[in-house]
């Protein structure tokens, strides 16, 4: 039988650059490859398999995103500092967002993804505390499976911690609304409970069965082998950074070349 640890060749600094790099090519399709093919009516075609196929390689990101924010939540020493974290550069990445994915400073109708992750954190947060009487399922060794110990009482509040995410993230029309908090709610329980990866990562590819090419990202997260590096308060922010700069730079662009 082959080594678990030679197949789990990815730590979470690698899976951050992976996401990262498509999350890039996905936000080029969207800020540059689209508005220039409209404006090459000749070669219309050409443009949109391009756009298309940069698109397609960008739903890998999301998910890898949403993995590393859970592992996230259960290793930080602060949540408080973490949610902070969220929510400045969700507030830092919406202009750049607006301009790059839309062409302009202001667009109501769309948020980006970072309030997806902002409001999944909280409900994750929120089923934790109020259901942190009810930890006799999180021991290992123990009876630990979820539909065997979880309270009643803890279901319902989950399943309203879960509900009232979905309808934020409907309302304020922020990115992946209706199946990003529901897939963070996911990853969580998966990891409290001990669920082996590869059967959550299944049950989340069912969930975005909408977006096939998601799958290449819950394989990913298959190879992780939950090493996370001790780096410098620089490097872990030039993750958080990268998102909203090069937003800007798309959106600089966009706004430059293909506005008007």
């Amino acid at each position: 039988m082959m080594n678990s640890r030679k197949i789990r060749f990815l730590d979470s600094d690698a899976l951050k650059l992976i996401a990262i790099v498509t999350m890039l090519i996905d936000h080029i399709g969207a800020a540059i490859l689209l508005p220039a093919g409209m404006m090459a009516v000749n070669t219309l075609n050409s443009w949109i398999d391009i756009y298309g196929l940069s698109r397609s390689i960008g739903r890998t990101a999301f998910p890898i995103f949403v993995f590393l924010l859970v592992e996230g939540f259960f290793h930080t020493h602060s949540r408080k500092k973490y949610f902070g974290r969220l929510l400045l550069f969700a507030l830092l990445s919406e202009i750049p967002f607006d301009m790059a994915i839309y062409g302009k400073p202001v667009y109501m109708e769309s948020q980006n993804v970072f309030w997806t992750l902002v409001i999944g954190f909280l409900t994750i947060w929120g089923i934790e505390n109020f259901c942190g009487k009810h930890r006799q399922w999180l021991i290992r060794g123990q009876e630990n499976r979820i539909l065997t110990n979880y309270p009643i009482a803890a279901y319902a509040i989950s399943f309203c911690a879960v509900f009232i995410g979905v309808v934020t993230a409907y309302y304020l029309r922020v990115d992946y609304r209706l199946y990003g908090v529901p897939l963070i709610v996911l990853f969580y329980f998966g990891k409290r409970a001990q669920v082996p990866r590869l059967f959550t990562c299944i049950a989340g590819y069912l969930l975005f069965l909408w977006e096939p090419y998601c799958i290449f990202g819950f394989l990913l997260i298959l190879f992780y082998n939950g090493t996370r590096k001790k780096r410098g308060e620089g490097f872990r922010y030039f993750f958080y950074l990268f998102y909203p700069v090069h937003l800007l730079i798309l959106g600089l662009i966009r706004v430059a070349f293909f506005s008007g």
